[in-house]
């Protein structure tokens, strides 16, 4: 590979063998992301579609197995509660892979990788880049200042 014809950032970060951190705080970045999409997709969800999909489905549970009755304004408020939930821990996740990029605060890299990893996303691809990044952030310790 020819040096001179390098972007001198991605020279400096790719010449001090700090590679792993900056892949591990893209993975983290994306996988907030994602994550972030989803959760306030699933908040945003409206009435009349929750009456119209999501609620028939629950009223196809047989009865032995139902404790409440579910109506469409108690599966909306847990959406919005367990998308807020989702929203904050998609934050820190975002966060730690900041902080991975930068090369700084290995520990708030690593805790918003692991918070990460509750986030799920969909089909919890999420979930399996925050793990990578997490693995990623541990193994390039001494990158970090």
């Amino acid at each position: 590979m020819d040096e001179k014809n390098i972007n001198p950032e991605f020279s400096k970060i790719y010449s001090n063998n700090k590679l792993k951190s900056f892949i591990a705080g893209i993975l983290l970045i994306i996988a907030g992301s994602i994550s972030i999409l989803m959760w306030i997709g699933l908040a945003s969800l409206d009435i009349p579609f929750i009456e119209s999909i999501i609620l028939p489905e629950f009223q196809n549970i047989p009865g032995e197995y139902t404790i409440v009755d579910i109506s469409s304004d108690s599966i909306k408020e847990l959406l919005i509660i367990c998308g807020s939930i989702g929203f904050f821990l998609s934050i820190f996740t975002i966060l730690g892979g900041i902080m991975s990029i930068k090369h700084q605060m290995w520990k708030i890299s690593i805790v918003g990788g692991i918070l990460g990893i509750f986030s799920i996303g969909p089909l919890f691809v999420s979930s399996i880049l925050s793990a990578i990044g997490v693995i990623l952030v541990f193994i390039s310790r001494n990158e970090f200042q």
